[in-house]
């Protein structure tokens, strides 16, 4: 049965919801439930949001943080940022905290021109279409004044007009390319209000108009933001290795494209999270970004380096399209908290926040890159995430978290420490102590069952008292074991592990052995003086060989035995 439907949008939001969740989910109610628990219950808040879009049910909600400490051309700012990638806030934070000792972020802006353009098709002869341009160029200024007018006021509005001949790329092919200043608006709307209006005016019948729109590639509208001090200044255990290493690494993204990709995604994370806070357009930032970074025809680093003459020099430049007036920015409520945050910026100022956010992000990414690796801060924040997806409650979380304080954080060492933490524990048998062997061991009757295994009850406590038998030294086994393979096996008796079911050292029969003892009675009392006797032998005696591990001492020896008299009361349900 199709799923199409006509007429959705008409629809309610409630009716939307029952279309989706009974055409498109298993689970109708939970997911319903799921929609609607992520409304806000300020109705009008909740119909601000719905009217951002078009078929709106619910809200998606992202982490809003702040990154104090930055310091950029002597003032102190903190930094909104909207970001669902861990470590991000924390990095840009510590970064910020570490230049503003250090001289801080020095900005500027180099540029704020935004490009238009009417894309049309003309067949004549060039130089009558330049002919026409030219005679008609102040009409076209004229056709937007009541357009302008705000915008002149401001100090913004048309640059310039030029007509570009583009016929050696595409036959008959020109365009109209316009000029803007927005000043404090991001001007998507007022450039395409005013290319349509040129296009109308400048249309005629031998000129076909294909479209009228912005470009979101502003390489005039550019920002540089730069951090600078003395090598020696940088700290830590060789700071002239790490710079040299730093700016190897910059070179590497300035050349090899596979790594300039990374390399500004993680610029990226820093300015994209401003661009959100902040209610301007991320995407648009990110095109004009990464065509920026393939302006000489290689895809290269947006960022650059120089350590000469003891100086480190770390900078980037970066064109950066924004508004804090218009659109997104002044209807939602957390995108106005955000410009407040950063004390009601201009939109030049803006920009110099979001390119310092986007270096602070790329240094961070490359002092760990150099150092430590780039997964041992990340994964020390991705900790709490995986620790969310496994619902660990607040005892489990603040030993896991403790626990990963000074190890790697890999997702399958977090997971293997949930386990550890959620499995029953293991009531490991004290071999040693004499009262407690012999009242477990006196429950069970010589020829109870196992739980595994073929051994009856007498046999297993004969075969505890020769395996203690083996490491005491009065049992001579004929079975070597090699260096390398101790060395494989031995780590084994320091974890928690247990011996599974079915362990067996090779010398040993599959069968059990005959019983040497009458009864139970007198296998546990020979049980009890192995027991003893493996206490004395080891004041004399560093090692005996094991079969299955080699040479063990006293230590490793205990360790043994205890997980092997544990295993073997599993096997009667006396633990």
């Amino acid at each position: 049965m199709s799923k199409l439907i006509s007429g959705f949008s008409k629809l309610t939001k409630d009716e939307k919801i029952t279309w989706l969740t009974e055409n498109y989910f298993h689970n109708h109610p939970e997911n319903e439930t799921v929609i609607k628990q992520y409304w806000n219950s300020n109705i009008d808040l909740q119909q601000l949001h719905d009217d951002f879009i078009e078929n709106t049910i619910s809200n998606f909600y992202m982490p809003f943080g702040i990154a104090p400490n930055f310091v950029i051309n002597d003032s102190d700012f903190v930094i909104p940022m909207v970001v669902e990638e861990s470590s991000v806030v924390a990095a840009a934070s510590l970064v910020a905290k570490y230049w503003s000792t250090r001289g801080g972020f020095k900005t500027k802006v180099i540029g704020t021109t935004k490009i238009g353009q009417v894309h049309f098709m003309f067949a004549g002869d060039k130089t009558e279409i330049e002919k026409y341009f030219t005679k008609n160029k102040t009409e076209l200024f004229a056709a937007t004044t009541s357009i302008t007018k705000n915008m002149d006021k401001r100090g913004g509005g048309i640059l310039d007009i030029k007509l570009v001949d583009k016929t050696d790329k595409l036959e008959n092919y020109y365009q109209l390319h316009v000029t803007f200043e927005t000043k404090d608006s991001m001007g998507a709307n007022f450039i395409n209000s005013c290319l349509e209006a040129i296009a109308k005016t400048f249309e005629r019948e031998d000129i076909e108009i294909v479209m009228s729109i912005l470009s979101n590639y502003v390489p005039e509208c550019l920002v540089r933001a730069e951090v600078s001090c003395e090598i020696e200044e940088l700290g830590g255990e060789n700071p002239q290795k790490f710079a040299e290493k730093f700016y190897q690494a910059v070179k590497i993204a300035e050349v090899e494209p596979y790594r300039a990709v990374t390399h500004n995604k993680g610029i990226m994370n820093g300015i994209d999270a401003v661009v959100l806070a902040t209610g301007n357009d991320f995407r648009a930032v990110e095109a004009g970004a990464h065509a920026y970074a393939s302006k000489t025809g290689q895809y290269s680093s947006l960022s650059h380096c120089d350590i000469s003459n003891g100086i480190f020099k770390f900078w980037i430049e970066i064109p950066l399209a924004l508004g804090t007036v218009g659109g997104l920015t002044s209807l939602h409520p957390m995108a106005k908290l955000s410009l407040e945050m950063l004390q009601k910026p201009s939109a030049k100022t803006l920009m110099q926040v979001m390119a310092a956010a986007g270096l602070a992000q790329n240094f961070a990414a490359l002092r760990a890159l150099t150092t430590k690796g780039i997964q041992h801060g990340h994964m020390k924040m991705h900790l709490q995430n995986i620790l969310n997806q496994f619902k660990v409650n607040d005892e489990e979380k603040a030993i896991i978290t403790a626990y990963f304080d000074k190890r790697t954080v890999t997702h399958s060492a977090v997971v293997n420490k949930i386990d550890s933490l959620r499995s029953p524990k293991t009531n490991w048998i004290d071999f040693l102590d004499k009262n407690l062997i012999s009242s477990k061991l006196s429950s069970i009757n010589k020829d109870v069952s196992p739980l595994f295994g073929i051994m009856n009850g007498q046999q297993m406590i004969e075969h505890l008292s020769f395996v203690l038998q083996i490491s005491n030294g009065t049992v001579d086994i004929d079975c070597s074991v090699s260096i390398e393979k101790s060395a494989k096996r031995k780590p084994f008796l320091d974890t928690d592990g247990e011996l599974p079911v079915g362990f067996k050292a090779p010398m040993l029969s599959d069968e059990p052995n005959e019983l040497k003892f009458n009864s139970i009675e007198e296998a546990i009392n020979d049980l009890c003086i192995q027991i003893d006797n493996f206490k004395t032998h080891f004041e004399t005696v560093k090692a005996e060989n094991h079969p299955f591990f080699g040479e063990l001492d006293f230590q490793y020896w205990q360790k043994f035995h205890v997980k092997h008299f544990t295993h073997h009361f599993k096997q009667f349900g006396l633990v």
